[in-house]
């Protein structure tokens, strides 16, 4: 529903050259998170106010976007998984990963959603490699992360973020494949599968 604004107390729309579906969804979700969004408004209005304003207008853009899912996770915890998708590629495109700490929006093999985490522990998860495909670990997919339906420019960003050792992301390794193994419902099973895969790579290298 419509309303007028105080120009300090909402955020402008300047998704103009977004994706329709992204903008609707990320307008949508800042106002289930409660904020006031300003739509439709010309970018002359907006350079004006900006110029002769007593504050520069917030606009929407990732990191605003950022902050408020941060803190309204209702506006959407329970939007359909592609939605998700949508708003995680959204608010990778200015690669700020250390402001994804808190937001729950990282899709697991197991169809869930969890955290960006601050740094590694108990809670990492596992991005699967071609070498080492979640295949590999079965049962254990709460804890690898799903790139089954997110594009290639979410890929590459997770890919990014798992190569930093950050955030409570990690690439898939010999090392950590192993590690995961041992937890797994069938250990004995799969240890044999992946000394198999082990030898396999050692005799491409050579």
């Amino acid at each position: 529903m419509s309303r007028w604004a105080c120009v300090l107390d909402c955020v402008f729309d300047c998704l103009h050259r977004e994706v329709a579906e992204t903008r609707s969804l990320v307008i949508s979700t800042l106002i289930d998170a409660g904020v006031a969004v300003a739509t439709n408004v010309q970018p002359h209005l907006l350079f004006a106010l900006g110029a002769f304003g007593k504050q520069t207008p917030d606009t929407v853009g990732p990191a605003l976007v950022r902050f408020h899912l941060r803190r309204s996770p209702a506006a959407y915890e329970r939007l359909p998984s592609p939605s998700k998708l949508q708003l995680l590629s959204f608010i990778l495109k200015d690669q700020d990963f250390k402001d994804l700490i808190g937001i729950c929006l990282l899709p697991l093999l197991d169809g869930s959603f969890t955290k960006f985490m601050e740094k590694k522990g108990s809670d990492s998860v596992y991005l699967p490699t071609p070498e080492f495909s979640a295949e590999l670990l079965p049962t254990l997919e709460k804890l690898l992360i799903s790139t089954v339906d997110a594009d290639e420019f979410i890929q590459d960003k997770l890919r990014k973020v798992a190569k930093s050792g950050k955030y409570g992301i990690h690439l898939s390794s010999i090392c950590t494949t192993i590690s995961l193994a041992k937890i797994s419902e069938f250990h004995n099973c799969y240890m044999l599968v992946i000394v198999n895969k082990l030898l396999e790579l050692v005799t491409i290298k050579k």
